[in-house]
């Protein structure tokens, strides 16, 4: 039977304090006694109010990567021209195309920090979150050791299954593969799916260490955020947010030929002298006249 606990009972244990862990601590206890819930039912509640909150933000976020996603031909091609600019030295262009990009995106209502306030919202929670679950493992809090579910029913030591652990990073990777899209396609947006696919699969040596209520708070996360993302690719659903309907891009494949047919550095540099030498002649005649 699980112990009874009452409002005060955590910071009696020295767990509630002014600081973000300890605001998790009691937001966890006020929910978990005025419920009436087991430990598992009160982390599932806790994780699905705090997506709830967040929810506003995936939408601002949804919406800043909809008018990215529009003007992207455009911004590439300027990207494109910042970066020969870049390469060949040229000042002046690169000056120019610069503030031509940062036009675009004032034009079209688009501020990077927007793309970014999710990820800096969402970190400080997730680690409040996780070092608040941890600590009340450690003592542990009254009822955590037989308030699990399944197989995992003391939630204040390791999934002895060690399933747990595989649920989480197969969660990850399925909201990486299949829930997050946001039709920007590039290298550098590659080669980040790729680390954080290798990042989820080595990360199960160290889960598996964690306890059950952080595990399985991490499970319910990527449950749900897998859920909205999928949501929010139905364009019925899109509209109710006021989003924009998904339309898919046509991408074309690079074409191997052009890589061939691009100048070598050593040819460029040659003709980069010859441009050069001509100005100066021009110039000499230009004082001789």
């Amino acid at each position: 039977m699980e112990t009874a606990l009452k409002i005060g009972d955590f910071k009696a244990m020295g767990l509630v304090n002014f600081t973000p862990v300890g605001l998790v601590e009691e937001f966890f206890e006020i929910l978990h006694i005025t419920t009436g819930l087991p430990w598992w039912g009160t982390i599932t509640l806790a994780t699905i109010i705090l997506r709830l909150a967040l929810f506003p933000l995936i939408i601002k976020s949804q919406l800043n990567i909809a008018k990215l996603t529009k003007i992207q031909p455009k911004s590439q091609k300027i990207m494109d021209q910042i970066t020969k600019a870049r390469e060949e030295g040229d000042q002046q262009t690169l000056m120019i195309k610069s503030v031509e990009l940062k036009q675009l995106f004032l034009d079209n209502d688009l501020n990077m920090f927007s793309s970014s306030l999710l990820p800096l919202v969402q970190m400080p929670i997730f680690i409040s979150f996780f070092i608040a679950l941890r600590k009340m493992a450690e003592l542990p809090v009254p009822g955590l050791e037989h308030g699990g579910i399944l197989w995992f029913k003391d939630l204040s030591v390791p999934d002895p299954q060690i399933i747990l652990p595989f649920l989480v990073s197969g969660g990850f990777i399925a909201m990486l593969e299949f829930g997050v899209d946001t039709n920007l396609k590039n290298t550098q947006a590659v080669g980040l799916k790729w680390f954080f696919r290798i990042i989820s699969v080595t990360s199960i040596f160290f889960t598996m260490q964690l306890p059950s209520a952080i595990l399985y708070h991490f499970f319910c996360t990527n449950l749900i955020s897998f859920t909205q993302s999928l949501l929010l690719k139905n364009n019925k659903v899109r509209s109710c947010f006021g989003l924009p309907a998904i339309v898919r891009p046509t991408i074309v494949s690079p074409n191997i030929n052009e890589s061939v047919k691009k100048k070598s550095l050593m040819k460029q540099w040659k003709e980069w002298n010859t441009a050069a030498s001509a100005d100066n002649n021009k110039h000499k005649n230009k004082k001789r006249k």
